[in-house]
Order: structure tokens, then sequence, then C-alpha cells
């Protein structure tokens, strides 16, 4: 996303917290991670508190050595609240102050 450009931002309500989310990083290349998959900022829908940010896994797969990029990654609201849930169940809580906490969503068969 170009600097300067605005976000859209989604409300979305998981156990009961009134929150807001939207895209901050798209699937992109890190020469020293190789490919990331994209991350979701969510904070509470009407005060000032602690951060989450949620990173998805890369979905693509290495195929004779070179990476096969899926199609672009359809985040839904579904996708989301799974993956809010998740950064509850791993203590993140979404009406506490603090420091941004990361979540990294483990890729399926990974616990």
């Amino acid at each position: 996303m170009k600097r300067g450009t605005k976000q859209a931002v989604a409300e979305i309500t998981v156990d009961g917290y009134e929150l807001v989310w939207t895209t901050v990083r798209e699937t992109q290349w890190r020469s020293e991670n190789d490919y990331q998959g994209v991350t979701v900022s969510v904070r509470l829908k009407d005060a000032v508190r602690k951060e989450l940010l949620v990173k998805y896994p890369f979905l693509g797969t290495k195929m004779n050595g070179k990476w096969h990029l899926p199609e672009k990654l359809k985040i839904t609201p579904e996708i989301v609240a799974a993956g809010i849930r998740a950064a509850i169940e791993a203590g993140y809580d979404p009406e506490s102050r603090g420091k941004t906490f990361h979540f990294h969503v483990p890729e399926e068969g990974e616990e």
C-alpha cells in the first residue's frame, strides 16, 4: 500500500467485543524470511487500547525451487474472527493497554 493512502476499516463483534480491523500488509517477499502472509490490525471500536496484529501464514508452495503464489487471500470476517478468538486464547485482552500484541496464526497441522 502506498504511503498516505487510507485503508478501509471494517467493524466486527467477537465474543461481545466491538472491534474494528483493517489489513495492514498483503502477502510480500522479505529476503530474510522468504514470503510472509497477510497481517490484520484489530482494535476496540471506541477506545484506545492494545492493538492486536494477527499474522497469517504464507499459503504459497515451493515447487521446483520456485515459489508458486496462490490467488490473493480474501480476508473474510470469519477468518478475522477466528484469528481474534485464537489470539484471545493465547492471552490477548482487547480491553488492556500496553504494547501491541502480535499473534501468528499457526499453519495447518502446526500447533
